[in-house]
């Protein structure tokens, strides 16, 4: 059965970018995913777009990876410190001997539109383009009808966030996806990794703020570095949760 990509992007010229979302819908479902991720984009606590892009892809099936999601371990913190320390120690725990340094450069990936692609050891930047960053697309949650139908009704995003981590850090260059959503009624972020799955950090920031990015930590050479955006950015991934 093939399927069909959908890209809903969504901005406005006082906030810049709002909404985006994406699904991998078997064609019977694509217009309910289309009506959806429209609403979706005019309900958004960050303002009303003065503009939408809905990019839909027709996908055979023989292009889709599936993964098994990765396990889930929830911390509970008080406060963004509290939350920061517990990333402190994951980014100690993968031997990474620079993590305030990549928590500093963390806060510089909040005003670009996709993630840092950063060395895990040098530090160096590797994404081509500085400004837009490495957006991790094609991909979605991989589940029964009913629960497909739920997820839809609205943003899910602790489902939307295992998704991408579990693709972004399927990779074997990947050491680590660190991520904090820019929604801000939304302060749970997580660190994810090969070694210890997905960890759910319950407060990274404070309620209210707009604040949000993500890193892919890398390791590899030049040749990977190609394969590896290519991989992020091209292939089709569905999920499978539970």
């Amino acid at each position: 059965m093939d399927r069909y990509s959908i890209k809903m992007r969504a901005s406005n010229k006082e906030e810049g970018h709002i909404s985006g979302a994406e699904k991998l819908v078997p064609e019977e479902e694509l217009e309910l995913y289309c009506a959806r991720l429209l609403a979706r984009a005019l309900r958004h606590s960050k303002g009303k777009p003065d503009f939408i892009n809905l990019k839909i892809e027709a996908v055979a099936e023989e292009e889709i990876l599936r993964l098994p999601a990765l396990k889930v371990t929830t911390v509970e913190t008080s406060d963004a410190g509290e939350g920061m320390d517990v990333v402190r120690g994951y980014l100690a725990r993968l031997g990474l001997e620079r993590g305030e340094e990549i928590l500093a450069l963390w806060g510089q990936s909040f005003s670009m539109r996709g993630a840092m692609l950063l060395d895990a050891d040098s530090l160096q930047r590797l994404e081509p383009d500085r400004e837009r960053g490495i957006r991790a697309t094609y991909m979605d949650m991989e589940t029964a009808d009913v629960a497909r139908q739920s997820a839809c009704e609205g943003k899910n995003h602790f489902n939307e966030a295992l998704v991408l981590a579990t693709k972004v850090v399927s990779h074997p260059n990947i050491v680590a996806e660190l991520c904090i959503s820019d929604d801000p009624d939304y302060v749970t972020g997580y660190i994810a990794s090969r070694e210890f799955g997905y960890v759910r950090v319950t407060r990274l920031k404070e309620p209210g703020s707009p604040m949000g990015g993500r890193i892919f930590l890398f390791r590899g050479d030049e040749k990977d570095r190609e394969d590896c955006i290519r991989y992020l950015q091209q292939q089709k991934v569905l999920v499978h949760v539970g």
